[in-house]
């Protein structure tokens, strides 16, 4: 009887054990493997299923971001801006509350950091609004897209300032969260203390991953260059009067400032817009632009380390915890030929998503860590207590071993959700467009309109992938 209630115990702790064990990276894989191939469509159709199974849950915003771009990719553009809507509501509502409340931080601690809703980054709320632009001017439904484009120019200024807010808030939660009556019962500073633990952690941080200016840095780690260009694009196309094209030029002065060694296209439209401007100019000339979206973003790993857990003024045995790290794609596909009426036009980086997104993800490791470190003590204390409380019964003691084990490992996994469908890098290219209306990218011809501007939209996920090409141009039909 007591080896049957021992298998009993431990068939139960293998099934909760099994339970957890699915990660956003796994929830993820069939789209991201379609995504790569360039079945953009079967992508989509993942998301959207995904996306109907997270309604009302904390899960809702990121498969919302998904399903908006993989809908986007695949040319659904009334779907994808139906999606980036709806997540555009969620953003809203976080605001209203002030993202994850104090609840849900102490769910999180005895949890963990999957339990607290996905509330978005600055990236996030860029692209969407960026995206949302662009389907709405594809669309041809220009006044919606330009309220996009007013929200995307807040959202821009106001990031520093937002992120400064979150990182405060969250600090002070989990700064409460170790302390009870006064009296500090997690000490997270100790364990961060350990040489070999912080050793670990600078691997895959690197050895400044505690910098505690973490919530003060420039303004530009948070704005996206290519969201400013975009902008720019559009009010110097459809200018509602002088102070539009004013903006115009403004815009794209800060897309050529926020890319690093500066971008080329948007320098020269920045003068374009200048004259148009100041009244030297009736237009921006017939060009022809093209978008380039190359790879897809960085996703969320995790890896293993075994940290002391100081509790109750107590050593209590080594327990392993997982961390996410972030793992660049290694498809980086390079833009392709972009040519007409016999000139050829290159190529020049707006946004380089990789580290605009690892960057934001740097600046929330003291709060990840601290989390992820507070949560660990507070499950190995309950532990603890439960194992001294039953101290003189064996058979009790080993149910709590096991199941304790057992709830660690279905509440260790770190948060891996990171909105994946995102390009690696977007670059922009500019030619005039020719007399007869033709230029040709990646070897195939495109016929565009020969007056005012054009813009071709060309996305590519791997070197072996298909290139898809689309066009728009600002006029009204």
């Amino acid at each position: 009887n007591r080896m049957k209630i021992v298998r009993a115990i431990l068939s139960a702790a293998a099934v909760l054990a099994l339970a957890g064990c699915a990660t956003y990276s796994d929830s993820t894989a069939n789209m991201r493997s379609d995504f790569r191939a360039g079945n953009f469509a079967a992508a989509a159709g993942d998301a959207s299923r995904q996306c109907k199974e997270a309604e009302g849950s904390g899960d809702e915003l990121i498969w919302l971001l998904e399903t908006g771009s993989t809908a986007r990719a695949a040319n659904m553009l009334s779907e994808s801006s139906n999606a980036f809507e709806r997540a555009e509501k969620l953003f809203l509502k976080y605001d209203a509350e002030g993202g994850a409340g104090i609840g849900d931080e102490a769910a999180a601690v005895v949890l963990n950091q999957t339990y607290l809703p996905y509330t978005g980054y600055n990236y996030d709320r860029i692209m969407a609004a960026a995206y949302q632009a662009l389907n709405l001017i594809e669309l041809k439904n220009f006044e919606e897209a330009e309220v996009w484009l007013k929200k995307l120019e807040n959202f821009q200024s106001d990031a520093e300032a937002k992120n400064r807010r979150r990182i405060d808030s969250q600090m002070a939660a989990l700064e409460k969260a170790q302390s009870e009556n006064g009296k500090k019962n997690y000490d997270v500073g100790r364990t961060l203390a350990n040489s070999s633990v912080r050793g670990k952690l600078a691997e895959y941080y690197g050895a400044d991953f505690l910098s505690p200016n973490a919530a003060v840095l420039a303004k530009g780690v948070y704005t996206n260059p290519f969201a400013y260009w975009l902008a720019g694009l559009y009010f110097s196309n459809r200018p509602a009067d002088m102070s539009d094209k004013s903006r115009a030029a403004d815009f794209f002065r800060l897309a050529n400032q926020s890319c690093e060694g500066g971008n080329k296209v948007a320098a020269l439209d920045a003068l374009c817009a200048e004259a148009l401007a100041n009244g030297s100019a009736p237009n921006m000339g017939n060009f022809t632009y093209a978008i380039f979206e190359s790879g897809m973003a960085p996703i969320r790993r995790q890896f293993r380390i075994d940290l002391p857990l100081y509790v109750f003024s107590e050593t209590l045995p080594y327990v392993g915890l997982n961390f996410p790290y972030l793992l660049p794609s290694q498809y980086k596909p390079l833009p392709p030929k972009f040519s007409g009426g016999g000139k050829n036009a290159d190529f020049f980086k707006i946004a380089d998503m990789d580290s605009i997104i690892s960057r934001e993800f740097k600046n929330e490791l003291p709060i990840v860590i601290t989390r992820t470190v507070l949560s660990a003590a507070v499950k190995a204390g309950a532990q603890f207590a439960a194992q001294y409380a039953v101290r003189g019964n064996s058979l009790a003691l080993l149910a709590v071993v096991i199941t304790g084990t057992a709830y660690q490992l279905i509440t260790n996994d770190a948060d891996l959700r990171t909105w994946t469908t995102l390009p690696k890098s977007i670059y922009i290219a500019k030619l005039p467009t020719p007399p007869d209306g033709i230029v040709e990218i990646g070897g195939r011809k495109v016929s565009v309109d020969t007056e005012g501007s054009c813009v071709i939209v060309a996305k590519q996920i791997s070197p072996t992938a298909p290139l898809f090409v689309r066009k728009f141009n600002f006029k009204q039909k």
